[in-house]
């Protein structure tokens, strides 16, 4: 008897577990692409149509071609979660985790329980959300979010980090101008500069492998 499978129409409806699973395999094949995408067991998998097997493959793969967008919010077990409002005001502690935890896909969860949080207030478009109590309160929820919003996210800061890069040298020369300096910098403070451009770009290369989705051939 023919299974029943249910496949998924985008990425939203593949869950950031779902992948953090796949990547965790050293050599996936194709059983695992349609075990872990499908959401069934080899017993299952024996009763899929042979035909069916490579169509089933190439459409999870054809998902990751999709370009994502940034999504502010999203609703999952019943609570509607919001990105960070103003990343202008985002805390110490804040940036520290999303820092710590953004380029690491088997950890990534704990990052987007940072980023996303429930919404306390909503005025038309505008809202705000809960105040942060640390990773842990969300990050085992967050594994269950759609795997789309977790890409756009990602999408996101990389455009994030790049238009910081490419802003830096302009900043820099208007400092020098309105101190009126040939060297505005001090020696301290120019190590501590580059500290930083450094950590941006490794930031975002970071975040340009971990965009280099499922499948190499895709």
């Amino acid at each position: 008897m023919e299974i029943k499978v249910n496949i998924p129409e985008d990425l939203n409806d593949i869950t950031l577990s779902q992948y953090q699973e796949f990547l965790s395999l050293e050599d996936p094949t194709e059983e695992d692409i349609l075990r872990i995408f499908l959401k069934i067991d080899l017993k299952g998998l024996g009763k899929i149509k042979a035909s069916d097997v490579d169509r089933y493959s190439a459409h999870i793969t054809s998902l990751f071609k999709q370009q994502q967008k940034h999504t502010l919010k999203f609703d999952l077990k019943g609570i509607e979660f919001g990105f960070i409002p103003n990343l202008d005001d985002i805390t110490y502690g804040e940036n520290k985790d999303i820092t710590a935890y953004l380029n690491d896909w088997q950890a990534i969860h704990k990052a987007m329980a940072v980023l996303y949080r429930p919404t306390t207030q909503r005025l038309g478009s505008k809202y705000l959300i809960e105040e942060y109590e640390g990773s842990h309160k969300y990050s085992e929820t967050m594994k269950q979010m759609p795997l789309g919003v977790v890409m756009g996210a990602m999408v996101f800061f990389c455009n994030l980090i790049n238009a910081l890069l490419k802003a830096i040298p302009s900043y820099l020369e208007k400092l020098k101008k309105q101190t009126q300096m040939t060297d505005p910098i001090s020696v301290e403070n120019g190590e501590v500069i580059k500290k930083y451009i450094q950590l941006l770009k490794e930031t975002s290369e970071g975040l340009k492998k971990s965009q280099s989705f499922l499948f190499t051939n895709a």
